[in-house]
This record gives structure tokens, sequence and C-alpha cells, in this order.
């Protein structure tokens, strides 16, 4: 077994820092760029999706009306590239869905309640 000389202490604790610095960094929230036309086009789509849905249980006939116009014109093949490349960038993904989130929850908000309608 040979010593282990000072320049090699330094190498190994330089890389050891390095690599702790790339896996660390990884955990940091992604940068809050805007949205690519693409991206936009998924949250956009999956809003209006999510909003129809919840017509369901109150206005059958009109969720199905607006689901089935969104079957015809939604691009499937858009929609499937875009979740595609969030997959291979998945620290995207966190963006992606706090935009949802804050699209549905400004969008109850603007719906009248149950309570206020006439």
């Amino acid at each position: 077994m040979r010593p282990i000389d000072s320049r090699r202490l330094w190498r190994f604790l330089a890389a050891t820092l390095v690599a702790t610095v790339i896996c660390c960094g990884a955990d940091k929230e992604p940068p809050t760029a805007a949205l690519s036309p693409d991206e936009r086009y998924l949250v956009d789509t999956y809003v209006r999706v999510r909003l129809a849905g919840a017509l369901f249980p109150h206005q059958r006939e009109v969720a199905d009306s607006v689901l089935a116009h969104l079957a015809g014109v939604v691009d499937t093949v858009r929609v499937a590239r875009t979740i595609a490349s969030l997959n291979a960038t998945p620290e995207r993904w966190v963006f992606i869905f706090r935009t949802i989130e804050e699209e549905l929850g400004a969008s109850a908000g603007a719906q009248p309640s149950e309570s206020t309608r006439s």
C-alpha cells in the first residue's frame, strides 16, 4: 500500500467538491423562464379539458359537447411531442404544473360559486 501524496488528496477533494456541487445543484428550483409556445399549448389544452371535465357532474350535455369539440381541435401529436420534450428535461415539469395550478385557481376564482349564482 502506498501513501497518498498531497497532490492526489487535493485532486480527490476537488473532484468530490465538483461532484457534490453538480449533484446538489440539480435540486435547485428550475428557472422561471417563459413557457415555450408548445408548453403554453399544453398548459392551455390541459386547463380547457379540466374545466370542461369539471362541468360533467352538473351539466353533462355541456361537458360532453365541450369535450367532443376539444377532441376535434386539440393537436394530440403536438401535445405528445411536448410531453416527450418535457420528460427529457424533467425540471421544467415543476414550472408547467405551477402554471397549470395558477390558471386553474384563477379560473375557479373567476367563476361564481353555487351560492352566488342566480
